[in-house]
């Protein structure tokens, strides 16, 4: 007797699975460790959820964004299933203190990699019964990886102190080189593989070069007066975030907002949920917000600036169609824009005169900790994250070489591999000959195969223009009350 399915209605509300989800389910029921890439939407969190509720003890998520731990929480909470909790930096102390105590209660704690390194987290992990690890997005571990982040390389320490449980890594996106390089970091044992194609076959690809930001904002306009609603915008600044937004609403009458980094805590979240709960037309955000968003009805994905890498682009336009209906991918860019990705990507390593300055100090520890960078040099939170890391790695190679020209050495190398995608990308943006859904599948070593319709506007027009703009998809407000409760936490 099938007794997946039964468990799936209780739970989750489905009475089928989706493809892949009962095979990846089953290996980790079976205590396998899992790579899994899923495209976007097709129900990457079950894949994890479903063995955690099945199995005895406490399930570990390791994900990325706290938007995306308190969105699935929620979802969670309001399917009935209670024994779920979110360790991260929205939290009181008290409140962190109340889950350490009680983690023996919860079937599913999602946190970040940076709080899993935490010492009063790491030491109760050593005492609980832990059932799996997922590490969501884990494309983050792989140094190949178009989001790497040091903190996820410190996983695999935190896997065997907490006894070696399975783990189960998902990512939307991920090439060829990555998928190895995550295996590798992970330490997975004989997984079980899955990998689904990244093509988005309802989703037009259209890319618009304009002569001037003047004529960006006017098509920007124009799209927005006539593309079916719901939709999202990206953009590279939080400023420039807050501006569309105010652009939109003014010259269109539509309901929008910004959601960028720089917003307190409860805003992000109040926009989240409003997004979520259709009360918001057109959301225009930096790259802060869309992973694990559950939205499926979004209808647009408007790069007003472009992304660093194809991966990137790929990973945000997913963000469309989710409910398989047609949904438009549409960038915009003029001659100017190139500058923008470059700075973001130099403003993602430490500068020289911070290398140079944690280096040569004679009062720095030969212990550092991330607070000790940030409190004694005034560095922001991920360069000091950055230079933690790569100070331990130098001092395990014994000091071979001074520690500026290491760190520096390293910061060069990826510098380079990241202009190289960047390059990749942009070329993508000019060349008007080949398939845009095919030349973007070639960077996941994926073919084309079979013909899309609308595909792309080298191969021809969209037929999303004209349509009737759907403002309302029949979901319930919420009301004062629930909001309130929202920002709360309760």
């Amino acid at each position: 007797m099938d007794k997946l399915k039964p468990f799936l209605e209780h739970y989750f509300g489905y009475t089928t699975f989706k493809d892949g989800q009962r095979q990846i389910i089953e290996a980790v029921i079976r205590g396998e460790d899992v790579f899994a890439m899923l495209a976007t939407g097709s129900g990457k969190s079950l894949c994890y959820q479903f063995p955690a509720l099945w199995k005895n003890g406490t399930a570990i998520i390791v994900s990325p964004l706290l938007s995306l731990m308190e969105n699935q929480v929620q979802e969670l909470k309001q399917a009935g299933i209670r024994r779920a909790a979110a360790y991260n930096s929205f939290l009181s102390p008290p409140e962190k203190e109340y889950i350490l105590r009680h983690l023996n209660d919860y079937k599913i704690v999602y946190i970040s990699p940076e709080s899993l390194q935490q010492p009063e987290f790491a030491s109760r992990l050593q005492k609980l019964d832990v059932s799996l690890l997922a590490v969501d997005e884990a494309h983050c571990i792989s140094q190949w990886g178009h989001e790497f982040r040091t903190d996820y390389l410190r996983i695999k320490e935190i896997r065997r102190m907490a006894g070696n449980p399975p783990c189960i890594a998902l990512t939307a996106t991920a090439a060829a080189e990555a998928r190895k390089d995550i295996m590798e970091k992970l330490e997975l044992t004989r997984p079980f593989i899955h990998c689904d194609s990244v093509d988005r076959p309802n989703i037009y690809i259209d890319v618009r070069k304009k002569k001037n930001e003047e004529e960006k904002r006017t098509t920007l306009q124009d799209e927005c007066s006539r593309l079916p609603l719901p939709g999202m915008i990206y953009v590279s600044s939080r400023h420039k975030a807050e501006e569309l937004a105010a652009f939109i609403r003014e010259e269109n009458g539509l309901k929008t907002s910004a959601y960028h980094g720089g917003m307190s805590n409860e805003d992000r979240r109040l926009v989240q949920q409003q997004f979520l709960n259709d009360e918001i037309d057109v959301i225009c955000c930096t790259n802060a917000f869309g992973m694990g968003i559950n939205k499926p009805n979004i209808r647009f994905v408007i790069h007003y600036h472009y992304s660093k890498d194809m991966e990137s682009f790929m990973q945000e336009i997913g963000r469309a169609g989710r409910d398989g209906r047609q949904s438009l991918s549409l960038v915009l860019f003029d001659t100017a824009d190139g500058m923008l990705p470059r700075r973001m990507i130099e403003h993602e390593f430490p500068s020289e005169e911070e290398v140079r300055m944690v280096s040569h100090d004679p009062e720095r520890p030969d212990v550092v900790s991330s607070r000790f960078l940030l409190e004694r040099y005034g560095l922001e939170e991920v360069h000091a994250r950055f230079l933690q890391y790569y100070i331990q790695t130098w001092q395990k190679t014994k000091g071979a070489e001074p520690l500026d020209e290491f760190v520096s050495a390293v910061i060069e190398r990826r510098m380079e591999w990241k202009l190289e995608k960047l390059k990749q990308k942009e070329h993508w943006l000019h060349q008007t000959v080949q398939c845009r859904r095919t030349t973007l599948l070639e960077v996941f070593d994926e073919h084309k195969t079979s013909t899309v319709s609308p595909c792309c506007d080298v191969c021809g027009e969209h037929t999303m223009h004209g349509q009737e703009q759907h403002r309302n998809t029949g979901q319930q407000a919420l009301s004062w009350e629930e909001r309130l409760k929202w920002i709360l936490h309760q």
